[in-house]
């Protein structure tokens, strides 16, 4: 079973950084792109960063039931269609989610597969700072205002990770996708044909067919 690894911020806590980060490393695991009706940032590339798309092309999309979740934030719509994640997952890697707090929760409700992880700022100082340094497009205390709602919702989470050092919080996901593939829910084909096979030459070894 693939896994979903859903990572969340409020803004400024670095979710898509880490993302990035994590998904250049080629540890099986992809980001999935997901689409935005924003305009794009400077830098930003479309298929890359985001799938940038029109209102009218999002809201056609939604209707025709082609995203698995969608969130309107600051009057922009985001969403992770149902084709961006089928294509990390059918290669058999683990998928990278990185949403709004927002997206994430539909997305824990809607699969078993999911495991969710809450980024947070180090300090208030630290994250205003970086609010400011990215924030060219909205006003900040709107999104501080969001974000005073996004923060009750770390407990709906598996993971935190407090995002101080960008390496150590890749680090601590990198534990925690390890963590995750470890577990028996995920368990892979190659675990399990180990299991059948100690049990049935277990089996054979009590009943004396083996030396």
């Amino acid at each position: 079973m693939n896994i979903i690894f859903v990572i969340s911020s409020p803004t400024g806590g670095g979710k898509t950084t880490i993302c990035n980060i994590e998904n250049s490393k080629n540890n099986n695991t992809r980001r999935v792109i997901t689409h935005t009706t924003r305009k794009p940032r400077p830098n930003e590339k479309d298929g890359v960063d985001y799938y940038f798309v029109s209102k009218d092309e999002f809201v056609k999309s939604l209707k025709n039931g082609e995203f698995v979740e969608y969130a309107v934030v600051h009057g922009n719509y985001y969403g992770t269609s149902k084709k961006a994640l089928l294509d990390v997952t059918k290669n058999g890697s683990d998928a990278l989610l990185a949403i709004d707090v927002q997206g994430a929760k539909n997305v824990m409700q809607q699969f078993d597969n999911v495991a969710s992880i809450f980024i947070l700022p180090p300090s208030f100082d630290v994250w205003i700072e970086r609010i400011k340094k990215d924030n060219i497009r909205d006003n900040v205390d709107v999104r501080l205002k969001t974000a005073l709602d996004e923060l009750d919702s770390v407990y709906d989470f598996n993971y935190c990770i407090v995002n101080d050092d960008l390496t150590e919080s890749v680090r601590v996901l990198e534990s925690i996708i390890e963590a995750e593939r470890n577990k028996m829910k995920f368990a892979k084909n190659d675990r399990i044909s180990l299991i059948n096979s100690l049990k049935s030459k277990t089996v054979e070894y009590i009943e004396g067919g083996m030396e």
